[in-house]
């Protein structure tokens, strides 16, 4: 389980995670956003409409962990997503937007529960995990993308 603390900084990460993916876009080109610089990497406009497409998924398992007893969580393809014409889109501004909206009812809900419900758990592919698993593991997904978008821009320098 998390501590209160370790709980308001993961809150405090999701709070900032879609200024955090603006600021790492902002002013690139189409051009910049849809080429796959690095062959086994997704391009940066697949990185950002990935966002709202995983916390979509990640906020459906909180909710029936609140409601189910141990549901099991429902997983994806990250790569058949990120393959999806819309995904390969340099047109950001809905996904950011989606992106944006769901944050502010994800940090809601998580502000909203008790110890018992961060308790709860469902079961992944992975194994059981808890609410608060989901808190920690989700906390830090943007900033993971923004360092693999930066990565991305650094390849194009070399």
């Amino acid at each position: 389980m998390l501590t209160h603390t370790e709980r308001q900084e993961a809150l405090s990460l999701m709070r900032s995670s879609a200024d955090d993916i603006a600021a790492a876009v902002k002013g690139l080109t189409p051009v910049q956003l849809t080429t796959r610089y690095i062959p086994t990497e997704w391009t940066i406009a697949q990185n950002v409409h990935h966002m709202p497409d995983s916390h979509a998924v990640m906020m459906t398992n909180v909710r029936l962990s609140l409601t189910e007893d141990r549901p099991a969580w429902k997983g994806y393809s990250t790569d058949g997503f990120a393959d999806l014409a819309d995904a390969k889109s340099a047109h950001l501004d809905d996904s950011m937007e989606l992106f944006r909206l769901m944050q502010r009812r994800i940090v809601a809900m998580f502000e909203s529960l008790t110890e018992e419900q961060f308790a709860r758990t469902g079961i992944a592919s992975w194994g059981e995990r808890s609410v608060d698993d989901l808190l920690r593991i989700y906390s830090g997904h943007a900033r993971a993308h923004v360092k693999q978008i930066a990565d991305t821009l650094a390849a194009v320098q070399k």
